[in-house]
């Protein structure tokens, strides 16, 4: 059972890897040109809002619970072409969702049930998305 502190310590380094998704996404999109680039570049600009998102959400929870949230981006790669930048994606969302889970019975443990609830949803949207992009890799 996580403290409080770890909680919030432990939402921090999502926070991180949220703003790196942010990122990530945006800077993807630039990089992507022609048809199929095209296609990606609307799914990446897509996704970047949405991590943008739970990024804010993230920091006004921190926020809520005593802490300063972190403007620190996690390491990221963004990939060379859009075939390594789905997959570079994918590996990403399904670790976003491992740990948003993590995070909710954290947020049981600690007795905060509604927030519980939202990092239960935000696992459920990482989940979305990285079916999203399994699809879109044929897989």
């Amino acid at each position: 059972m996580a403290s409080k502190e770890e909680f919030i310590a432990h939402l921090q380094e999502d926070l991180a890897a949220e703003w790196a998704a942010v990122h990530r996404y945006t800077l993807q999109a630039a990089r992507c040109t022609g048809l199929e680039g095209e296609v990606a570049r609307e799914l990446f600009l897509k996704e970047a809002r949405e991590e943008l998102e739970h990024a804010l959400f993230l920091a006004d929870v921190i926020t809520d619970l005593g802490g300063e949230p972190t403007g620190q981006c996690a390491p990221f790669e963004v990939g060379q072409n859009v075939q390594e930048m789905l997959r570079i994606n994918l590996e990403q969302e399904l670790a976003d969702t491992k740990r948003y889970f993590e995070r909710a019975e954290e947020a049981e443990d600690l007795g905060l049930e509604d927030l519980e609830v939202h990092l239960e949803q935000m696992a459920a949207d990482e989940a979305g998305h990285a079916r999203t992009l399994r699809r879109l890799l044929g897989r």
